[in-house]
Parts: structure tokens; C-alpha cells; sequence
């Protein structure tokens, strides 16, 4: 997603896809996340963060996916921060 589709998603309240490995995932912008989820990234705590963006559907569906390791989790949440113009997982 360009930055300025991420803006105009961010300005009219609208989710945003995700694709990652495949699958096309829905977030809010991170407008609209929790306060929750930047506590979370403070403290590299990538998995919580996730499921609170992605919420708990679609969480479930990624681990059907058989994700094998952080790295699979990291990349997604990249993709998650990138998609919705968050910028990068801090790494």
C-alpha cells in the first residue's frame, strides 16, 4: 500500500489489506489501534501485537497457516506495519 493510500485510509476510518504468505489479511490503520499494541512493540512483544491488530479470526487463520518461526510472525507484522503505513517493526 502507498503511503498516501495508507493517509486516505487513516483520514476516512477505512481498514486496510494485508497480503503476507498468500492470504489477505484486514487492519485498521494505527490510528485506530490500542493503546495496548504500542506497549506491546515497546517491549518486542510481536505475537501480542498482532492479535490485537488483527484480531483473534484472523490471528487463528495465520496460525492455521503453520507459521514455523518468529521470523514468520516478524515478517507478517511487518507487512501488517508497512500495509497500513505504520513503517518498520523497529528492527
Amino acid at each position: 500500500m502507498t503511503k498516501a493510500r495508507a493517509a486516505k485510509a487513516e483520514a476516512t476510518g477505512e481498514s486496510v489489506p494485508v497480503e503476507y504468505d498468500g492470504a489477505v489479511y484486514t487492519v485498521p490503520t494505527p490510528m485506530d489501534w490500542p493503546l495496548d499494541v504500542l506497549d506491546l512493540l515497546e517491549v518486542n512483544k510481536i505475537i501480542g501485537a498482532l492479535k490485537l491488530v488483527m484480531g483473534a479470526d484472523q490471528y487463528e487463520e495465520f496460525r492455521t497457516s503453520k507459521p514455523r518461526t518468529l521470523s514468520d510472525a516478524t515478517k507478517l507484522w511487518e507487512s501488517v506495519a508497512a500495509a497500513s503505513g505504520f513503517g518498520n517493526a523497529g528492527n
